[in-house]
């Protein structure tokens, strides 16, 4: 199959700063040994209960066709559509008597489950909903609290999906009250509501349900829309972007804002602007950042914007992050990011800076010489992109105080060809993490995972000083149907502070800037390319604005995402293997090391353990074996995980291991 380039996806910087580096608060003279965090296991989906309406009315014939065979055409695409990981079940109403008033009483109590939630046996719920008919009345209220019932004995989110063609026809009590009762219970339960051409009446009580919630509503008008719409509802209910971090509430202005210490934050952005641009302000928040001298601040936000599908809204998200003083007034350090609803926002919005050290340059009025070292970050959100909807915003923040780097070799003056693995052997399956959080941790090695349209799945990947990641995507199987416009699958490599890193493409033709893409993938098709150079920690003294993010080591993030070309094959799957190498001998560098041995830190191994660690290592690549302590750094995911440590940066000193 013939491929052709795919325009950068997702992301414009309006400025562009230094990456951060990991955290510390002190040097040491002693190095410890560090215990490797345990694997983590592929993320369990959101279970999600299916209810579809098939009361009398889905025997209207204006779907085109009946209703009732459009709605039962979406639910067995779903069906094929869900991952073999799902936890899926599904209810319908209105099978089991007429519409007459003499049957109101059995009709308003006619709900059956063709399938509880758990895994999805696909043939036995395929021929059970071939066998659905549509005759009775529609007790939607009644359907959603058997639905959450079902949902009970489920620990953290869950979902409830509601296809409707009407309003419910045995309240009371009305269906929203219900909704509204099942929220003030306490659960973390969303209904996304699916209306199925319906009237203003419905359409009110849909939203209302969706609303009270906190889930979303879509309106569909005919079969494609539906199909398109359930399948996206549902795959992104069972998989979605996991907020993680310490909640906080940024002050709004410099006067009340919260002290920060190095962790990761979730606040919330309340709005966006109605104008699609960043000139008119929508929500602003403020974080006191307080150095001592000599040390610098690195800090990056990241949006969570809804998918396709998840609005109905389009135009564009700004995200942009700022350092003022107390007067409010720009330290001239920033960064902006913006994605639109045309690229579906494949990875969320992530815009990032860091400080100079505090008193490095005299006459910098915010970090010169006679600064206190009290400065404000500045997160700001805008663009009218679902702008009356408030967004989580995940907030990442690192003080960091100088390094001896004496002796360390210079930042690479290029970027340096390509080594792109060439795979072979048997690929072991993985499940890429839905979020930065939970993206699967990978050694070398060969994997295989697949794609749903419109997703993201996330890989971390440590990297050490002196080494460089290499990746190749093969597609082993295409989802597409005949005809179909196809897909274009995209990969990014991001840093540990989720700046998108430069790449050395293995072939021209399927880049341009950072990211990585190919439009119209079929089976046999490949993507691959390395870093731009080796991790060097001098990388960030490089007059490339590429070179200079590839600085830090730790847990490099690889994004892999598929977006549609044709609605027809929203819920087809792209399958595809995934060779991961890392190659390069390890150099020195300032390493990050906790005070605290801590079994959710690890990062990348320095010059000093590589040796030790190599001679413990499988024969095979695979994902992460953490079953022994491994001598390692700790990366910037680490040291979050590890908060309540004391951190330091330490240069090695020696070959030899030390316990301290």
């Amino acid at each position: 199959m013939s491929g052709r380039p795919l325009r950068k996806s997702l992301f414009t910087r309006t400025a562009s700063a230094a990456a951060a580096l990991l955290l510390a608060v002190a040097l040491v003279p002693a190095a410890i040994l560090l215990p490797a965090a345990p694997s983590a296991a592929a993320e369990e989906s959101v279970p999600v209960m299916v209810v579809l309406d098939a009361s009398g009315s889905m025997m209207q014939n204006d779907a085109p066709g009946l209703r009732i065979d459009a709605a039962k055409s979406a639910v067995k695409n779903l069906i094929g559509a869900v991952p073999d990981s799902a936890r899926m079940g599904l209810m319908v109403y209105g099978t089991g008597t007429d519409s007459a008033a003499s049957s109101k009483a059995a009709g308003c109590a006619d709900i059956r489950t063709l399938a509880p939630v758990g895994a999805v046996d696909k043939a036995a719920l395929t021929a059970a909903v071939d066998g659905i008919k549509a005759t009775g009345y529609t007790p939607v209220g009644a359907s959603l609290r058997a639905a959450s019932e079902a949902l009970a004995g489920v620990k953290g989110p869950r979902s409830i999906i509601l296809v409707s063609d009407g309003i419910d026809t045995c309240a009371p009590p009305a269906a929203c009250d219900v909704a509204k009762e099942l929220a003030a219970a306490g659960s973390e339960l969303s209904i996304h509501s699916i209306g199925f051409k319906v009237d203003a009446s419905a359409r009110a009580e849909l939203e209302c349900i969706s609303k009270a919630t906190g889930g979303t509503y879509t309106d569909t008008r005919d079969a494609a829309a539906l199909t398109d719409e359930l399948t996206i509802r549902t795959t992104r209910a069972i998989g979605v972007y996991e907020a993680q971090g310490t909640p906080i509430t940024g002050g709004t202005s410099p006067a009340d804002a919260p002290l920060l210490s190095a962790g990761q934050y979730l606040d919330v952005l309340d709005k966006g602007s109605k104008k699609n641009s960043t000139a008119e302000a929508g929500s602003t928040r403020y974080y006191k950042m307080q150095l001592a001298p000599g040390e610098r601040a690195h800090a990056a936000a990241t949006l969570l914007v809804p998918r396709r599908g998840e609005t109905d809204t389009s135009g564009t998200a700004y995200l942009g992050v700022s350092v003022v003083n107390a007067e409010d007034e720009s330290c001239f350090l920033h960064d902006t990011e913006h994605g639109n609803s045309n690229q579906s926002f494949l990875y969320p919005p992530t815009a990032a800076f860091s400080t100079p050290a505090l008193g490095e340059d005299a006459g910098d009025e915010c970090f010169g010489a006679d600064a206190t070292g009290e400065a404000f970050l500045k997160v700001e959100r805008s663009g009218s992109w679902a702008w009356t909807k408030a967004l989580p915003v995940e907030l990442l923040f690192a003080t960091e105080p100088a390094a001896d780097t004496k002796g360390l070799p210079d930042a690479y003056p290029a970027a340096l060809p390509p080594v792109v693995p060439a795979p072979g052997g048997t690929a072991s399956p993985v499940t890429g993490g839905a979020s930065y959080n939970t993206a699967a941790e990978l050694t070398p090695g060969l994997f295989s995972d697949s794609l749903l349209g419109a997703e993201t799945k996330f890989y971390k990947i440590p990297v050490g000083y002196g080494q460089r990641l290499s990746f190749k995507a093969t597609v082993t199987a295409d989802g597409a149907s005949a005809g179909s416009l196809g897909k274009s699958l995209d990969l990014a490599l991001f840093n540990p502070l989720r700046q998108e890193t430069e790449l050395a493409p293995g072939s021209d033709k399927y880049i341009l800037g950072n990211s990585l893409g190919y439009t119209f993938m079929g089976t046999g098709d490949s993507l691959g390319a390395s870093m731009a150079v080796p991790v060097r920690y001098n990388n960030r003294n490089s007059k490339d604005d590429g070179i200079e993010l590839i600085a830090y080591p730790g847990g490099y993030y690889l994004a892999a995402s598929l977006k549609d070309n044709s609605t027809a094959d929203i819920g087809s799957e792209l399958a595809f293997d995934l060779a991961i190498d890392v190659s390069g001998d390890a150099e020195d560098g300032p390493q990050l090391k906790v005070a605290e041995a801590s079994a959710e830190a690890w990062s990348a191994p320095s010059a000093q353990t590589s040796a030790a660690a190599a001679a413990d290592a499988p024969p095979e690549a695979s994902t992460s074996d953490n079953s022994s302590p491994l001598w390692w750094g700790l990366g910037f995911a680490g040291l979050l995980a590890a908060a309540s440590g004391v951190f330091v940066f330490l240069r090695p000193r020696s070959s030899q291991r030390q316990v301290g």
